[in-house]
């Protein structure tokens, strides 16, 4: 009853006070944040990833970038398109406005992207289009080692054949990556100096790379009881058979590809490594990283 009696006794007290209460108010409420969404939604994303090996940034730019930029700009929803040209790769980060399906803009994406893909480098990997929300950061990274026999080309096999698919069908695992694989291939370190002296250059190493490793369909060939199909299979089976690669022919010889350089099995990319602490506390460099 204190403030009924005191706003009857003392009406001018009263509406200052009311005053202040009012002026206060206003304040506090023009300093209120203005959001367009609540902080919990995250806007619809889908990231687009372009490998292109040994490609410099500037044409990664010129090459990948700005003619996928060109039609993805024509997508229904496109908010705001962020782009990266780095050595060797291109993302593209598209955001949407918020009323668009995920998976209806994935499909346009995927359609758009589909008209230009002749357009890109020939030697460039396919584009992978990922969907993602905004706010996507990793989860964890789980490190896989095995025993002392084992090499990390082996332990990143095992991995990728027997793990992948277990962690992804987790409840809750969106996108599983591994990191610091090492995919097996058949490396060919060329001596520059046997080339030189064999007068070859390396668009004709590639050249012979290219044309005698090949499987390709020959037809069929139909009988009474009889349907064969016929194949051309030029593929090498074995590292020998690659040694034994003819390259060039220089009067009664053969200058084969043993003679000018070294073959030998390897990481398909030898800068990837993944470290992390072991148990025993020292640095563990035969490791592959799982991203969940």
């Amino acid at each position: 009853m204190y403030i009924t009696e005191l706003s009857i006794k003392r009406p001018v007290v009263a509406a200052v006070f009311s005053m202040i209460l009012v002026v206060f108010g206003l304040f506090v409420f023009s300093k209120l944040p203005v959001r367009e969404l609540p902080s919990g939604l995250q806007p619809p994303v889908i990231q687009v990833q372009v490998n292109y090996e040994g490609a410099s940034a500037e044409i990664i730019s010129s090459e990948i970038v700005e003619i996928l930029e060109d039609v993805i700009g024509g997508v229904e929803g496109v908010k705001h398109i962020d782009s990266t040209a780095q050595i060797g790769r291109a993302e593209i980060k598209i955001e949407f406005e918020t009323s668009i399906d995920l998976d209806v803009a994935a499909n346009d994406v995927r359609e758009k992207i589909s008209r230009v893909a002749d357009n890109l480098p020939q030697d460039a990997k396919a584009p992978e289009i990922l969907k993602q929300s905004s706010g996507f950061t990793t989860t964890m990274w789980v490190s896989v080692s095995g025993s002392e026999k084992w090499s990390d080309l082996e332990l990143g096999d095992y991995s990728r054949r027997f793990l992948i698919d277990s962690f992804a069908n987790i409840k809750g695992v969106g996108r599983v990556l591994l990191g610091g694989l090492r995919s097996l291939s058949v490396r060919v370190y060329i001596n520059p100096v046997l080339l030189a002296a064999n007068d070859l250059t390396i668009q004709e190493v590639e050249q012979a790379l290219r044309r005698e490793n090949m499987s390709l369909p020959a037809g069929s060939f139909d009988g009474p009881n009889l349907e064969l199909s016929i194949s051309v299979d030029k593929a090498y089976k074995d590292l020998s058979s690659i040694k034994q690669l003819p390259i060039k022919k220089v009067k009664n010889s053969v200058i084969r590809l043993e003679n000018i350089a070294e073959v030998k099995f390897g990481p398909e990319n030898e800068k990837t490594l993944f470290k992390a602490q072991g148990k025993d506390g020292n640095p563990n460099e035969k490791i592959v990283g799982i991203l969940q």
